[in-house]
């Protein structure tokens, strides 16, 4: 059998104490390790805001009929005049009713827009991670040409430090199998992915579309040849300042933004 993956069981941990799951001794333990490792803390910082963001925005989903009247029956007397109790017919409704709307809620963003829930699957993967990317630079010298030799797509690159949302890097994203590359711009304490895709992919729309999925926010525009999508959890004013910035910067350094 091999070793687990230490990151994780960190990561478990982790949603283990967000839950009150862990017992005295081992949040004692997490405890001390968060206070010698600031990465570690930071961690459970970004792990914390994607669960709160999920819990503030997420769409709440309603139950079925059917499955209500299902959950509604659970109590009732059966044919040998015994009931189930109470407490434990609340309980398995609870579950019943937390799972359904949960997996409703999956099935129905993931099937309405793949490409968009392709990009907010991976910018919450990043933002749990250590590594939110691949490259790490503010140097669109260096960025660009990292992404042109790992994804399979030309790649604009705009300085944006000036307007308040300084380069970090960039990293390949997946969706289906296709590589695509992804800036990412920093903006406080906060990253904003910026992907680059195909119009066969992507949104061929030309004007900026404005959205929420999972919680985290998107903007997504086309130019002539390329599909744009910016996923972040900064607030939509500043998404779309962003979103402007980049056209704005691109249209000028390489004509292809409008």
């Amino acid at each position: 059998m091999s070793d687990s993956d230490p990151r994780q069981d960190q990561l478990l941990r982790l949603n283990a104490a967000l839950d009150d799951e862990l017992d005295a001794a081992h949040r004692v333990e997490l405890e001390r390790e968060l206070e010698r490792d600031p990465q570690l803390r930071a961690s459970l910082r970004r792990l914390s805001a994607v669960r709160e963001a999920v819990r503030r925005h997420g769409a709440a989903e309603t139950a079925p009929a059917a499955l209500r009247d299902a959950v509604a029956a659970i109590g009732r007397p059966k044919a040998n005049g015994r009931r189930v109790p109470l407490s434990l017919a609340a309980a398995v409704a609870a579950g019943i009713v937390i799972g359904a709307a949960a997996q409703a809620l999956l099935l129905s963003s993931r099937a309405a827009d793949p490409v968009a829930a392709a990009m907010v699957a991976d910018f919450a993967r990043a933002g749990l991670s250590d590594r939110p990317f691949d490259v790490a630079s503010s140097d669109r010298h260096t960025v660009k040409p990292w992404l042109v030799a790992h994804a399979p797509l030309g790649v604009e690159v705009a300085d944006l430090a000036d307007k308040g949302y300084p380069l970090a890097g960039g990293r390949i994203a997946v969706v289906g199998a296709t590589p695509v590359p992804t800036l990412v711009y920093q903006r406080r304490e906060h990253w904003i992915a910026l992907t680059e895709l195909p119009l066969s992919l992507g949104d061929r729309a030309l004007g900026p579309r404005e959205g929420t999925l999972d919680g985290f926010r998107l903007v997504r525009w086309a130019d002539r040849e390329r599909a744009y999508v910016a996923v972040s959890d900064i607030d939509a004013a500043e998404l779309s300042a962003f979103a402007a910035a980049f056209r704005a910067a691109a249209a000028v350094g390489g004509g292809e933004a409008r």
